[in-house]
């Protein structure tokens, strides 16, 4: 009989945060290109009540195996995280998926930065003023001597809360902007929305700009304009995931970019196959779908620090 250890988000969330997530995030990008971990295409499908999903990723070396599997319709949604020892493939925790979500898709962004931004960035632009944005700062603070953070949403009460927050939360400035204001005066954007029309155009981009493009993770969306795509060096997560779901999507469709146009994938930066930035000039854009192989380290490290600190509730299956 197996034991599963139920793990409240509130429980570990005074113990692990995004910095700490970043190490396993990066070494799970690099197991996967080098052969050490295994990414299932994640599925999703509509249906006229609405969508449901799972998604899965084993990474060996650090023994990490996990499955998150949800679903939404127009009055909400949730997901859960089922974390499996990477050893004897033994269910052993279950999690909500959401903070699971936020925690590795923050290390992300944070790590295409460290690997493509310019080393000096001070300035970041926060497309989106939630959760995901959030956590992707506290990775960028923990990377970066960041000074100054430019925040835009469409919605004005959730910037300035957004806003608000940060003040009380990081020693950097913080304030208000336009999408058109914050990106041409970045040197990270990082853009996490559900936006079908680019909201970011080609002609307010400095060169040197890095993106961390992590709103993108269906066919039809899209936060940067095609202009972008084609001017920039873009780096994926998994190179087939973005040609169908990631922020290149629609420009693929269009004929405006192929697989021979991108840079490669993040994980062979960090791996040193292939180069990342090449000049202090260079646009870079890292375009993350999300992958099972996060949610699998973040939930290996989630379970590890419930057992040393004595957290969540053990049940019998």
């Amino acid at each position: 009989m197996s034991r599963l250890l139920v793990i409240r988000s509130e429980e570990y969330a005074p113990h692990l945060g995004v910095k700490d997530c970043i190490p396993a995030v990066e070494a799970a990008f690099r197991s996967l290109v080098e052969g050490r971990a295994e990414h299932p295409a994640k599925y999703h499908d509509r249906c006229p009540w609405g969508l449901w999903f799972y998604m899965g990723g084993h990474v060996f070396d650090q023994e990490a195996m996990a499955i998150k599997l949800g679903c939404a319709a127009a009055v909400g949604g949730s997901c859960q995280v089922i974390y499996y020892d990477g050893a004897t493939a033994e269910p052993k925790a279950l999690l909500e998926g959401l903070r699971v979500t936020h925690l590795r898709t923050g290390a992300a962004a944070a790590i295409g930065a460290r690997w493509l931004a310019r080393p000096e960035s001070r300035t970041v632009a926060v497309l989106g003023a939630g959760r995901v944005c959030w956590s992707s700062l506290e990775g960028l603070s923990a990377l970066f001597a960041l000074e100054r953070v430019l925040v835009a949403d469409v919605d004005p009460e959730a910037t300035t809360r957004f806003v608000e927050r940060g003040r009380g939360a990081f020693a950097f400035e913080l304030a208000g902007a336009t999408i058109e204001e914050a990106v041409g005066q970045a040197d990270i954007v990082v853009s996490a929305t559900p936006a079908r029309a680019p909201l970011v155009a080609s002609s307010w981009v400095r060169p040197g700009t890095h993106f961390s493009a992590m709103g993108a993770d269906g066919a039809g969306k899209q936060e940067l304009d095609s202009d972008l795509h084609r001017r920039a060096r873009v780096f994926c997560d998994s190179l087939d995931q973005c040609l169908k779901w990631g922020d290149i999507n629609n420009t693929v469709k269009a004929g405006g970019l192929d697989r021979d146009g991108l840079a490669g994938e993040l994980g062979a930066v960090i791996a040193g196959r292939v180069p990342g930035r090449l000049a202090a000039d260079d646009i870079t854009v890292f375009d993350a779908t999300g992958l099972g192989i996060q949610d699998a380290v973040v939930a290996r490290l989630i379970f590890d620090t419930a057992v040393r600190c004595g957290l969540g509730t053990w049940v019998e299956l």
